[in-house]
């Protein structure tokens, strides 16, 4: 186990291991979420594409980190803001 500064503990191993399981779950094959440990915390972050997809990662990580409380900070898709109008979708609404 490291400890980073801010005091982040990052126990390398169960991370990899746990970050593994995620990308090589068939439900998932997720490689866009980071995994920080900080005592018996896990804090999830990163990017998925669905809500579902959300809930279902907590599940795999509290399955390889037992005992851990996961924090699930993840944002999916549905969270992100709507991008602007095109100038073309603009023009085309002005007609």
């Amino acid at each position: 186990m490291t400890t980073t500064p801010g005091g982040v503990e990052d126990m390398g191993p169960l991370c990899e291991e746990t970050r593994r399981a995620l990308a090589e779950d068939p439900r998932l094959g997720q490689l866009d979420v980071a995994i920080t440990l900080r005592g018996q915390r896990a804090l999830l972050t990163g990017h998925v594409v669905t809500r579902d997809r959300q809930q279902l990662v907590e599940e795999v990580v509290a399955e390889h980190l037992p005992g851990y409380e996961i924090d699930n900070a993840t944002t999916t898709l549905d969270d992100l803001p709507e991008p602007p109008p095109s100038a073309e979708e603009q023009l085309g609404a002005d007609r």
